[in-house]
């Protein structure tokens, strides 16, 4: 990345007070466990003293005076190396993305380490990252103990452990909701030849004592439950080895239905929808839940949490290329006929559901022509549709303006859409951008322009 000398000064106060919730959004990753299950899955495992950090070469455009390029990978030298497994020798050279938001990880030049690495495909380095248990050596005691003991001849199995929770998303705040601990919940770990169980306590822990190999290990969840996610295949490959496998579960509650026309036919490809009742109305419909209805216009929701929710079909969206219903989905008073209101508690199924829709819209070509402000074409501009009653939802993807700038859509009767064109002006070196509407569909809508202009 080529950066301007000029913004460093700026740029690094606010990425210094940002790393950290940058870090953790951008660089997802998977715990690397305790130590007994991070150290036997990795190819090295060392402490050593960071002697020097460089950015390794890379190809990119000429810098231009003033620039200097932000290295993607770095490369880490360790000396005074203390080694546990994978590598021998005094020196040890390590590679890290360069920055937090790829997963590097930010070491210092003087300071010690406890590093967790693996070997690239062609076998010819390390590398290391913030999903592993790298670490200062400061702050890894129990790592050091458990490492002390690789020479050890161990204890008579490797241990499997690990907690079953109950969590669900609450539709309607969009946030998560934990119910805490499920006890009795059995867990098998499965080879060929063996089969070991166990069942969690009161506070949902379980563990087993296993011979070393690889397993199939599953959750057998309480009636009422969904199934889903409640399997994991682990290996372990040395009695002194571990592993933490731990299941979140969530209720199995089920909507299901058929959408119909008004004269009596089954409608496939309808966009159903359930929403938490509090969130009827609401701008952007938080956590709702969608899917097509299929063969004979059925519809099946699983593992809908417990709460109260509107079921319906959302008649903005668009059903084929030749049909679409009435906007008539989100009433303040929902229409027995449009939406139902259905209260679900925990593992509950409601089969059953009937939801009718009116006939559908004519359709017509709403066509335009995305120019500047000089009346000139914008050739080429991306020109996409907006639902004219919520602009925060697409009904349309972009699609390239003709050469001449003309666009063209097709559009339903009664419904309202917003068009907007974007234009990547490269001599400015500037986005440009405009909208129209919203723009009600009639027989009689007339070809329009589509002014694309700079930011004000």
């Amino acid at each position: 990345m080529r950066v301007n000398r000029a913004l460093v000064h700026s740029t690094v106060v606010v990425s210094l007070l940002l790393t950290f919730t940058r870090d953790a959004s951008a660089c997802s990753c998977a715990s690397p466990g305790p130590p007994c299950q991070n150290a036997l899955q990795v190819d090295a495992v060392f402490v050593g003293t960071v002697q020097s950090i460089s950015p390794l070469p890379e190809d990119g455009p000429p810098l231009r005076p003033g620039e200097y390029r932000i290295p993607r990978t770095l490369r880490v030298e360790f000396v005074a190396v203390v080694a546990f497994r994978g590598i021998q020798g005094p020196a040890m050279s390590v590679l890290t993305a360069g920055s937090g938001p790829a997963c590097g990880y930010e070491f210092k030049q003087g300071k010690r380490y406890l590093v967790y690495a693996t070997r690239t495909k062609d076998g010819t380095s390390l590398v290391t990252g913030i999903c592993s248990r790298t670490r200062r050596l400061e702050d890894a005691g129990e790592d050091i103990r458990f490492l002390q003991t690789l020479t050890d001849a161990g204890p008579a199995g490797a241990r499997l452990s690990g907690t079953i929770d109950h969590w669900e998303r609450d539709l309607g705040t969009g946030q998560p909701r934990q119910y805490g601990p499920v006890a009795d919940v059995l867990i098998t770990a499965q080879r060929p030849g063996n089969a070991f169980e166990v069942s969690t306590d009161a506070q949902g822990r379980y563990e087993l004592t296993l011979p070393p190999g690889k397993y199939d290990i599953t959750a057998v969840p309480p009636a009422g439950f969904s199934t889903r996610y409640l399997r994991q295949t682990i290996e372990l490959t040395d009695v002194r080895a571990c592993a933490v496998v731990n299941f979140g579960m969530r209720f199995d509650g089920r909507i299901a239905g058929v959408v119909w026309s008004d004269a009596g036919e089954p409608v496939e490809g309808a966009h159903v929808e359930v929403m938490a009742v509090e969130r009827v109305g609401g701008a952007g419909h938080i956590e709702t839940l969608r899917e097509a209805s299929g063969a004979g216009g059925a519809f099946e929701f699983i593992e809908v949490p417990p709460g109260r929710y509107v079921v319906g079909v959302d008649l903005t969206r668009r059903m084929d290329s030749k049909v679409i219903y009435p906007t008539t989905f989100y009433p303040d008073t929902p229409d027995p006929k449009r939406a139902t209101v259905i209260q679900i508690d925990g593992g509950e199924a409601h089969q059953g559901l009937f939801l009718t829709v009116p006939p559908a819209r004519r359709s017509y070509r709403l066509t335009g022509a995305a120019v500047f402000e000089d009346g000139s074409p914008a050739s080429g501009a991306t020109v996409s549709l907006q639902d004219g009653t919520a602009t925060w939802r697409q009904v349309a993807v972009g699609i390239k303006a003709e050469s001449d700038g003309t666009f063209s859509f097709l559009v339903h009767e009664g419904l309202s859409y917003v068009a907007h064109a974007s234009y990547w002006d490269e001599s400015k070196r500037k986005q440009l951008t405009g909208s129209t509407g919203p723009i009600v569909v009639t027989g009689d809508t007339a070809p329009f322009n589509l002014v694309i202009s700079s930011p004000r």
